[in-house]
């Protein structure tokens, strides 16, 4: 069965009979570090959620984020693969308990959540750096009129969407460790090309909602957002890997059929 990687956006928004339906015919993986956000959220949110899966073993595949993937790719110089052939070996069942506000996350899953906030907080402010970046590789992003700047971020995404375009800048990229080079990307299969891809279309989309003051304006509320940026960003590199996304956020869905035209989209 094909396998579908599934974002906050749809298990919050989709509807339980529509969610069961889908893991009728694909198999739902999600990361894991947004399953142990949710573990750890607010009751109502997290009965909201689990709510919709069945009480079944493993009712979804847990995968690492895209890193993990990378990490391969770096020791074997071969492409990672298919996000879901990559599941984590645990074992786990729907509890009632989830449903009700005395429930707390088990020791292990909170120690687990505390390095995966360390990742979360590094990855955010690595967009507030790239997203200082986008000027220099998108000169016209915030010139002109209004019409200017759609067509100029238009142009922006399709450059970053094509492989043609985008592989010789990969080839430029050097490595921040030299005893662990990146490998040597050939097309969109390799996880570190897609990662690269999301992170720019997210920088880009950053500098532009910003309008190049991001690093001024880093409120607790900006943080936060970017936090969901991070997840999200995670969601559509592990989604145009698989080939499948299931996502209710406009955004993601827009980039997923840019950044895979022939992939499985459920909204």
């Amino acid at each position: 069965m094909q396998a579908i990687i599934l974002d906050k956006s749809y298990l919050e928004g989709a509807s339980r009979t529509a969610i069961q339906e889908l893991m009728g015919c694909r198999t739902l993986v999600m990361c894991s570090a947004l399953f142990y956000e949710l573990l750890d959220t607010s009751a109502k949110q997290r009965t909201r959620c689990f709510a919709k899966l069945p009480a079944i073993d493993n009712p979804l595949l847990l995968v690492d984020h895209v890193g993990e993937l990378m990490r391969n790719e770096v020791q074997t110089r071969l492409p990672g693969g298919l996000p879901s052939k990559h599941a984590l070996a645990v074992r786990f069942r729907f509890n009632p308990v989830l449903l009700t506000e005395a429930y707390q996350l088990p020791p292990e899953a909170r120690e687990a959540m505390q390095d995966e906030l360390q990742d979360l907080n590094s990855e955010a402010l690595r967009l507030v750096d790239l997203s200082e970046s986008s000027p220099s590789m998108f000169p016209d992003l915030l010139k002109g009129s209004d019409e200017m700047r759609a067509k100029a971020l238009a142009d922006a995404e399709a450059s970053v969407a094509d492989p043609e375009s985008l592989l010789p800048f990969y080839r430029e990229l050097s490595s921040p460790d030299p005893s662990r080079p990146f490998p040597p990307v050939t097309g969109p299969e390799w996880a570190h090309f897609r990662w690269l891809q999301v992170q720019m279309m997210f920088s880009i989309d950053l500098y532009v909602r910003y309008q190049g003051k991001l690093r001024a304006n880093l409120t607790k509320n900006v943080l936060e957002k970017l936090e969901h940026d991070v997840h999200d960003a995670q969601a559509l590199a592990l989604g145009v890997l698989e080939g499948a996304l299931a996502t209710r956020e406009e955004k993601l869905a827009r980039w997923f059929k840019l950044l895979r035209p022939d992939g499985e989209l459920v909204q």
